[in-house]
């Protein structure tokens, strides 16, 4: 009988702790299409490609287990859509991530997240014409030190 009445005690503590937790937020990133790197300093969508003459690529590598970064936002997906990573010779309109931390007031060392991962070279810029949406996570309704941003590409 004692150990029923702590069982139904823990089983109302954890749901009234759950109960009071009205910011959290739970996403699950949707891996659909592969993220494409150029050149090691461009992170796009692989509809890039289409719009680069066959004979401009020098290069293609598919990795189909391979991911942005190891850290992460959301819950994670067990199956990845991988990264192309593509030596090209052609002019992408780009944003830096300094440029886009600027744009929506942050500060520019502020981290920047790609479909959920981080992108953890600072040098890395982002093909603006990829770009989809852009989400800016605050930091007190999430697991974060300081606000950033998630751009959402194609």
């Amino acid at each position: 009988m004692k150990s029923i009445l702590m069982l139904f005690l823990l089983l109302i503590i954890g749901f009234s702790t759950y109960a009071q937790n009205q910011n959290s937020k739970i996403s699950i990133m949707k891996a659909e299409k592969p993220i494409l790197i150029i050149n090691d300093t461009i992170i796009g969508s692989i509809d890039l490609l289409n719009k680069v003459a066959s004979d401009n690529i020098l290069e293609l590598s598919i990795f189909k287990e391979r991911k942005l970064s190891s850290t992460f936002l959301f819950i994670e997906n067990k199956k990845s859509a991988g990264i192309i990573i593509a030596k090209i010779k052609h002019q992408i309109k780009l944003k830096s991530q300094k440029e886009l931390n600027l744009f929506f007031g942050l500060n520019e060392k502020n981290d920047v997240y790609v479909n959920g991962y981080l992108i953890e070279n600072k040098n890395q810029n982002i093909s603006s014409e990829s770009i989809v949406g852009v989400e800016l996570i605050k930091a007190e309704n999430f697991r974060l030190k300081n606000s950033v941003l998630n751009i959402q590409i194609k």
